[in-house]
């Protein structure tokens, strides 16, 4: 009877010290697979560069637009998510994934791969442009992360860029994935 009871007392403390498993640094983001609860593989850091293009018309007239871009070199994301058993965990530091992510669509050009940033016209003034934004889908997980679900994406190159770390208006670090077909 005393080995039952004291199997039973070790069962439930060891029952209570289980906690979920976060990942250790804030902003850091892996791949967390659904069916396990288990997340390995960080999602790739990639540097994108800004540059901004001037129609031909603004060189001539000076009435046009300039239109700015950030760039990522090459043509895909090393990492491939399957949406359908596998999601994103990322420790935020317990801040709103709202105010500080945002996972962007990105366009596929020969040898890089870029996003629209902003465009400011002659006539129609400027404008801070996040057409290929996604609508974050997440719950909280632990004490201080979020699983963000990809399960709305379709197949494609995306990054998930943190808003806190650009601070040089040039470049940006920015983490890469695309999603299988």
């Amino acid at each position: 009877m005393k080995t039952f009871l004291c199997v039973l007392t070790m069962s439930f403390f060891s029952v209570f010290a289980y906690g979920q498993q976060e990942p250790d640094f804030e902003m850091e983001p892996f791949v967390f697979n659904q069916a396990e609860a288990t997340f390995e593989t960080p999602l790739p850091c990639e540097n994108a560069y800004e540059k901004a293009k001037a129609g031909a018309s603004l060189y001539l007239t000076g009435i046009g637009k300039v239109k700015s871009y950030y760039y990522i070199k090459g043509e895909a994301s090393p990492l491939e998510i399957d949406n359908k058993t596998s999601n994103i965990i990322i420790n935020t530091g317990d801040i709103s994934p709202q105010q500080c992510l945002s996972i962007i669509k990105l366009d596929i050009l020969k040898s890089k791969r870029r996003w629209k940033t902003g465009e400011a016209g002659t006539f129609t003034g400027a404008s801070a442009n996040e057409e290929n934004g996604v609508v974050l889908k997440y719950k909280k997980y632990g004490e201080n992360s979020v699983i963000i679900s990809l399960s709305g994406l379709e197949p494609g190159e995306y990054c998930l860029a943190i808003t806190n770390m650009i601070t040089n208006s040039k470049s940006a670090k920015v983490y890469t994935f695309r999603i299988k077909e």
